[in-house]
């Protein structure tokens, strides 16, 4: 295993260090780079199978390991600092936009809308909290009447039919899949932190799930076909060394798919820094047993400056970036009291020597987005609740309140490739966070661009804080159709409200950086209850994703039912604009 490296140390050492690195080597002799690191770890699956269908798995599913237990406040990076702004009272810099005049409405509509795994759902109990709601969409080459949604909820999943939502199985226990790795510890341990994705470019299902005790471990499942409850490739690769892997998320692009996590120690009481990996998709999808893994463990040069990576996750899979492009990784919103910036990092595997370059460093490459290149320029922002306690967002009839997750950004980082009407690509990432807003709470949301002859420069486009009253609005994710219609979706809550779910969304004719009225998934007729203790958590992410139809949003969040304790139900949902004509999928 080689240690990481600083380029900044010399082109001497790197090239005495990377000897296989050819023409890396000589532009680093060149130009020594300030803010690159190369890669830490490279390995591969220390498992690997083959598994029947899962539906026949699903009959002889082993008994979960999780039982009832109290869940655990949230892993913070930058708490000690956040405690550190709220002792001294640091003014928040932030923009009063509640109580704004009225919105046109939303124009898109609601179709598919069924309950998901939680309270009420086919006899699941739940057993935690919280839920990692998130889901995604299918497609079935030949016969799309197949196609299928997944959704998974921290230790089950469930599979649904994507024309009308109908139910065809689950829950599933998460580990289920794992089990043909016999003695393994994908299959003997069920995590959470979970994340479903479909392979848009293969037409196959990534199911992703940690292991959270020593040796840590990383369990992927890949379809070997269309259909989620047919046969999988299975992975266990090595996470994180003797490090806490907290809080992955999966991003998909041709060469690889990519992942981040922030890294603890065993005890959850310190922050050592980021890990940005990356997997070979190519042989993942294959079942080829030798696919390969490369991390880079970054604790910001001693700084600690680096955390909540989220990767940039494909959605235009008919026009990806060009082949060798880096990807993208957006995060480290959290490092002060205010904050105009979010941090751009990139990440270039090589599978064939094993090596990778992380770039942008100890917050190298910031990104200014108080200034966007059309619109209104935005406020500086701070995370929502993230002056002391991480949780602040009240609810009706309790006292409890609720954790932001305000620290970083939110599931997914969004890339989408539309083109123009001289056929010429526009490069979009989009996403979201939550921040503070007069006395109340708001998505802050954007929309990243970059040119064709600099795909890695980018800047702001437009963007926006969606602050219509003076409701809490936490825990969004966003996604933007093939016509550059923009979905968001998130939770509500209030004084006198329960938690419930809401999106809204924009059209690309709107003016820059605004947003359309709101409308419900699940409004308060139906979101009639609290959430009492679980250490404040609230989802910890939810999901919007779009379907290879290129118009249909899939949008998959939680809510309570009655106020109670571990007694969360979630929504699965679809939402698409008026003006967008799907695709006519083969």
């Amino acid at each position: 295993m080689n240690r990481n490296i600083s380029l900044s140390f010399g082109a001497a050492v790197l090239c005495l260090t990377l000897v296989l690195c050819g023409s890396l080597c000589a532009q680093m002799a060149a130009a020594p780079q300030a803010g690159v690191l190369t890669k830490t770890d490279f390995s591969r699956p220390v498992a690997f199978a083959k598994t029947p269908p899962l539906r026949d798995l699903i009959a002889s599913q082993p008994v979960s390991v999780f039982g009832y237990h109290d869940a655990s406040p949230a892993l913070r990076p930058k708490l000690i600092k956040q405690l550190g702004y709220g002792n001294r009272m640091v003014p928040r810099v932030v923009q009063q936009q509640a109580n704004q005049q009225s919105l046109a409405p939303v124009a898109a509509m609601v179709g598919v809308n069924v309950l998901g795994v939680g309270v009420g759902f086919h006899g699941y109990t739940v057993p935690d909290a919280p839920t990692d709601s998130n889901g995604a969409s299918g497609d079935w080459p030949g016969n799309q009447a197949n196609a299928q949604v997944v959704e998974w909820v921290n230790v089950s999943y469930a599979v649904f039919r994507k024309s009308d939502g109908a139910y065809l199985a689950g829950p599933i226990l998460g580990n289920t899949l794992w089990s043909s790795l016999t003695g393994s510890q994908c299959a003997t341990h069920n995590s959470g932190d979970i994340i479903v994705q479909f392979d848009k470019m293969a037409h196959r299902w990534v199911l992703f799930q940690p292991v959270f005790s020593r040796p840590y471990a990383g369990c992927f499942a890949v379809s070997q076909t269309p259909d989620a409850l047919g046969p999988y490739y299975l992975y266990q690769f090595a996470m994180a060394a003797n490090r806490f892997p907290d809080y992955p998320k999966l991003g998909i692009q041709p060469e690889a798919i990519y992942q981040s996590q922030n890294i603890f120690n065993n005890s959850g009481t310190a922050y050592l820094g980021v890990t940005p990996c990356a997997y070979n998709r190519i042989k993942m999808v294959a079942g080829d047993p030798t696919a390969e893994q490369v991390c880079t463990f970054d604790n910001s040069n001693g700084t600690l400056f680096d955390d909540g990576f989220l990767p940039a996750d494909l959605d235009s899979p008919e026009l990806p970036m060009p082949a060798g492009t880096p990807e993208v990784y957006l995060g480290s919103i959290d490092n002060f009291a205010s904050e105009t910036h979010v941090y751009m990092y990139t990440y270039t595997p090589n599978f064939t020597n094993g090596t990778a370059v992380l770039t942008g460093v100890n917050g190298a490459n910031p990104i200014l987005v108080t200034n966007p290149t059309v619109g209104p320029a935005l406020p500086a922002f701070t995370g929502l609740c993230n002056f002391g306690s991480s949780a602040c967002i009240p609810q009706a009839g309790v006292p409890d309140t609720l954790d932001s997750l305000g620290d970083r950004l939110m599931y997914r980082l969004v890339l989408r490739r539309t083109v123009n009407r001289a056929n010429v690509p526009i490069n979009s990432w989009l996403v979201s966070h939550s921040i503070a807003n007069g006395s109340t709470g708001a998505e802050r949301w954007y929309e990243f661009r970059s040119p064709n002859n600099n795909l890695m420069a980018l800047s702001l486009y437009q963007g926006g804080t969606y602050a219509p009253d003076a409701t809490y609005r936490w825990m969004g994710s966003i996604a933007m159709d093939k016509q550059g219609n923009i979905a968001l979706g998130y939770s509500r809550s209030g004084t006198t409200l329960h938690p419930d779910i809401y999106f809204t969304g924009r059209a690309p004719g709107d003016a820059p950086g605004t947003m359309q009225g709101e409308a419900a998934i699940v409004d308060q007729t139906v979101a009639t209850g609290s959430q009492t203790d679980t250490a404040n958590r609230w989802g910890d992410y939810s999901s919007m994703t779009i379907d290879l139809d290129g118009c249909n949003f899939w949008y998959v969040n939680q809510y309570y039912t009655t106020t109670t304790t571990f007694g969360w139900s979630t929504r699965v949902a679809s939402v698409k604009f008026n003006s967008c004509t799907p695709n006519v999928l083969p």
